[in-house]
């Protein structure tokens, strides 16, 4: 004779069996529709150089998402520690690091400070849709974008420098 009755058995492995299910969708990977993909979202790998006395070198891995006129670009560690996020719009910018918070007057003063050079934002984002557009003393090298891969060099006015970056597939 059974402890259980079979009414209680076949409520449990009802349970189980909605459970199961429940697990099962939990760990399906539902994909996004490429039409449905968020077209101003780039992540990767950013390397910056710069020829100024002292030379600086930065890199980070990234992700960008927006326009010249509105965006945020986070920077994180290889680790992925938190290294600053830089949000814009048409009226103002800020960065933001685990220490501070400074705000600028423009996105074009706050990748001055945050870059020690300019940086052609508008054309960054020109570049990264495989538009090979420059702006005045830039150098663009789209060769290898279909790989992911950008390279732009500063060639003047102020110092040189070097922006390398390394798109994730996606």
């Amino acid at each position: 004779m059974t402890l259980l009755g079979a009414g209680f058995r076949d409520t449990v492995a009802l349970w189980l069996a909605i459970c199961g299910l429940c697990l099962l969708g939990a760990c399906a990977n539902f994909n996004t529709p490429p039409d449905k993909v968020r077209p101003n979202l780039w992540q990767g790998r950013l390397a910056v150089n710069i020829a100024s006395v002292p030379a600086q070198a930065f890199s980070a891995n990234f992700a960008l998402e927006g326009s010249a006129t509105e965006g945020v670009l986070a920077l994180t560690s290889i680790l992925g520690t938190r290294v600053a996020t830089l949000r814009w719009d048409a009226q103002a910018a800020t960065l933001q690091t685990p220490q501070e918070r400074l705000s600028f007057e423009s996105v074009d003063a706050m990748l001055s400070h945050s870059l020690g050079a300019p940086l052609p934002l508008a054309m960054l984002f020109g570049w990264l849709q495989g538009d090979a557009t420059t702006a005045p003393g830039w150098e663009v090298d789209l060769r290898d974008l279909s790989a992911g891969r950008i390279r732009a060099r500063r060639l003047s006015p102020d110092a040189a420098a070097e922006i390398k970056i390394i798109l994730e597939p996606g």
